[in-house]
């Protein structure tokens, strides 16, 4: 009988927040990284007009249009090459003149981040996993980017003295991002209810044994690889995941001499909210698979750290709840605390330590994912009730919610002057993982929209090394400050926006909004 009394309220409060209204650094290398340079012009976040250069469209259709025209562009982007075994596209910058900021040498290190990034969007915005140029992308990361210990030398270049090779998957980001394009590829249902119906009419299956494996493979190395490079510290040093986590192996250029240094603990840490949140995505899309199964344990920390990089106190803010008074907002006893969420807590390097808005809805979409994720097993859900942590995290939503509401802005990433339409599409995860149409009373995906459409920039294109190639409308987004390729990422996150690409992948709210 307590079990069954416990139950109740259980579901009742785990499904409380999703009820509301539903519907529609340190490491420079790192391309969704929410560290930067501090130097730049913050773009204006100025309401466009109606007119955005299609006055006789619909704003759907120059939404769809948008859409369509961005993947043109994606689609002409790549880089082709051949080899023996195999022909390839990638979309990453594998060389140039010097690294982010000073020095010498190559200046993206993680060249398969991008081509994962525009894999995973190409499919999300409809694109068929047997294209030509989807099967070009995937040999280019499978076959040059797999996870290994061994140094090949192959394709050798050159840089004072030392070989760099990037022939595995070195970062944690890149294994995050390549999950996601491969659970992409064969997951091409958009709710999470479409994906049970297919998993239980065993549908949702790898078929392809190499691609099979390398799915367990990844899925096994992303976790072991929380803080890595603290294997000695204390254990809340190992709960999430960092950009520049990675695997490097130099080569001596005269010696041929291979060596694998540790990788040292960074002065602000070796993890932060933003990879969290996409490693903590990437293993939430891969668990929808037969076989997968993350160890709640994984889940628990998540969830740990990202309340650790939360601010402690915030001004009051009355919570907005729609519909139930004539003003639209709450009573006075409905005052939640605006408390954003940093990149690292505590850290004094640039921005790292301050509440940004990508940050803060990152960290409402791991709370979301985690709380959904603990709640599946029956003895979890009643233990995550009784212990109060269950009461914890939802205070910790509606906090970070009052925070987006009070310092609103449709574009601009408060507290940073970088990884705007990042933080747009970081709004767009948090936003849609809740199913929630509003941002107290702003239409969030509208009015983000609008200043996405507004940026665009227009380009025919050739579609190269395909069989419908020739001249196709193309658009692209390049000018939200940020690490190159700025073209391919920032166009990434603007389609992954428009698209509303992580819509239903949690399940639909019920019930009544529940008061406190």
């Amino acid at each position: 009988m307590r079990t069954a009394l416990c139950l109740t309220p259980f579901l009742v409060l785990l499904l409380a927040l999703v009820a509301l209204p539903f519907a529609t650094a340190v490491a420079p290398q790192a391309a969704f990284a929410d560290d930067g340079d501090e130097n730049g012009k913050e773009d204006d976040d100025t309401e466009p007009g109606e007119d955005l250069g299609d006055k006789n469209l619909p704003f759907a259709e120059q939404v769809n249009q948008a859409i369509e025209r961005g993947v043109n562009w994606l689609l002409a982007r790549p880089d082709f090459g051949k080899e023996k075994k195999y022909d390839f596209a990638h979309w990453g910058l594998t060389d140039a003149p010097q690294f982010y900021g000073k020095g010498k040498g190559l200046k993206y290190q993680n060249p398969a981040g991008p081509t994962a990034l525009a894999l995973y969007t190409l499919l999300k915005c409809g694109v068929s996993p047997k294209d030509e140029i989807i099967q070009k992308g995937f040999n280019w990361i499978r076959e040059k980017h797999k996870i290994t210990e061994k140094w090949d030398g192959e394709s050798a270049r050159q840089c004072e003295g030392r070989i760099w090779r990037h022939t595995d998957a070195s970062s944690s980001y890149e294994l995050a991002v390549m999950l996601l394009a491969l659970t992409a590829k064969y997951d091409q249902f958009k709710k999470t209810s479409a994906t049970k119906k297919a998993f239980k009419a065993k549908k949702l299956r790898i078929r392809d044994k190499d691609d099979r494996e390398w799915l367990f493979e990844m899925v096994q190395e992303l976790i072991e690889r929380r803080g890595q490079g603290q294997e000695n510290a204390p254990r809340e040093a190992k709960l999430g995941w960092r950009y520049n986590n990675k695997l490097i192996t130099w080569g001596n250029s005269r010696t041929g001499i291979v060596r694998r240094p540790p990788q040292p603990a960074l002065p602000t840490g070796n993890q932060d909210l933003s990879c969290t949140q996409l490693c903590c995505m990437a293993l939430f899309s891969a668990s929808r698979f037969p076989g997968i199964k993350i160890p709640t344990q994984v889940w628990r920390d998540i969830l740990e750290f990202t309340l650790m990089q939360q601010e402690e106190e915030g001004p009051d803010h009355q919570r907005h709840v729609p519909g139930y008074i004539p003003d639209r907002y709450g009573k006075k006893e409905w005052i939640d605390q605006a408390r954003g969420f940093m990149y690292i807590k505590g850290s004094k390097h640039r921005s790292e330590g301050k509440a940004t808005g990508s940050m803060t809805a990152c960290g409402v979409a791991n709370l979301l994912i985690c709380r959904e994720m603990i709640s599946k097993k029956r003895k979890d859900r009643l233990e995550f009730m009784e212990s109060g942590m269950l009461k914890k995290v939802d205070k910790a939503i509606y906090d970070g919610l009052a925070w987006l509401d009070k310092y609103w802005s449709s574009y601009s990433n408060r507290n940073k002057n970088q990884y705007h339409i990042y933080y747009l599409y970081c709004l767009e995860r948090a936003m849609d993982l809740m199913g929630k149409k509003l941002v107290g009373k702003r239409l969030w995906y509208r009015e983000g929209a609008l200043q996405i459409l507004k940026r665009k920039i227009d380009k025919d294109v050739n579609i190269k090394r395909r069989k419908k190639g020739g001249s196709h409308k193309g658009v692209y987004w390049d000018k939200s400050p940020g690490h190159d390729p700025k073209d391919v990422l920032a166009t990434c996150f603007a389609l992954l926006f428009l698209k509303r690409a992580t819509w239903g992948m949690l399940p639909p709210p019920k019930g009544p909004v529940v008061t406190k």
